[in-house]
């Protein structure tokens, strides 16, 4: 194995290990040559499949059923590459509700989920294909303004604040059986935030959008505050340790069989790593 390692170095012109460390480590070519050889072991693993589907003179099938708004907002950034790699793939997208994407799994209708919460059975798996972290829309009025003169209304960067300093607002939801919605309760159970009042929207636009009209506050995630582009002025703040409840995730039966599953966490984690941290979790 040394013997190898060093032919390689000796071929590229680099250390591929710093062998002044304890234990071994990887040089920062070492790192560059791994992903190198991540990358060549998923084309190899591409080019299998493909001929496969050729030599059974079949296409081989995936089937995505995904939230409607990532649908909307982060599917499109993963698929145009995804199909390219697998061009003999029948890719098929799907939409439904937060309740119903699970049933498809279930009956085996769909092969992978793109929502944003965990499944609680051990019956699903998931890859995290990049951290969206719930955080506290608020609307940037005469009294925020006071309190935080140095906004910058960066979702990616929430104002850390005792939730409790804010229980006289009007807290905006979603319907009880929207992700948003699930996740906003989890937030408020887990710090015993009780807001005075609270009103039902009926989705994450509208939600936002009165946020923006000084009628209340509202749980939301930055991918969709960076798709939504509110104009008015919201000032966001952290949920602190609940702030990973969410994430951009594709869920697939435990017991799954089809090897695009993973071709498409990897794809999908690699379209979405910028600027995102990407942590996986397959």
């Amino acid at each position: 194995l040394s013997r190898l390692v060093k032919k390689v170095e000796d071929e590229l012109g680099v250390s591929l290990f710093d062998r002044d460390t304890i234990p071994l480590g990887l040089t920062t070519a070492g790192e560059k040559y791994l992903d190198y050889i991540k990358r060549f072991q998923a084309l190899e693993d591409e080019m299998r499949l493909d001929f496969a589907s050729i030599s059974s003179g079949m296409l081989s099938q995936l089937v995505i059923v995904t939230l409607p708004v990532l649908g909307t907002y982060v599917l499109p950034k993963i698929i145009p590459s995804f199909a390219e790699k697998m061009s003999s793939v029948d890719l098929q997208i799907k939409e439904n509700s937060s309740r119903d994407i699970l049933r498809q799994l279930e009956d085996g209708s769909a092969d992978i989920a793109l929502t944003n919460l965990k499944p609680e059975s051990d019956a699903f798996s998931y890859c995290t294909l990049c951290r969206d972290p719930i955080v506290l829309a608020a609307p940037y009025n005469d009294s925020m303004r006071q309190r935080f003169p140095n906004w910058c209304g960066d979702p990616d960067h929430p104002i850390s604040i005792e939730l409790s300093s804010l229980e006289n607002e009007t807290l905006i939801v979603l319907r009880p059986w929207q992700n948003m919605r699930i996740a906003a309760e989890a937030v408020c159970r887990h710090y015993s935030f009780a807001p005075q009042r609270v009103i039902e929207a009926p989705s994450l636009a509208s939600a936002l959008g009165l946020v923006g009209g000084n009628r209340g506050i509202t749980f939301i995630c930055p991918s969709y505050v960076s798709c939504i582009h509110p104009t008015a002025p919201i000032i966001y703040f952290s949920v602190g340790e609940m702030q990973d409840f969410t994430s951009i995730l594709a869920i697939y039966r435990s017991d799954i069989s089809n090897p695009l599953v993973e071709k498409f966490c990897f794809c999908a984690s690699r379209a979405l790593a910028l600027p995102n941290d990407l942590h996986e979790n397959i």
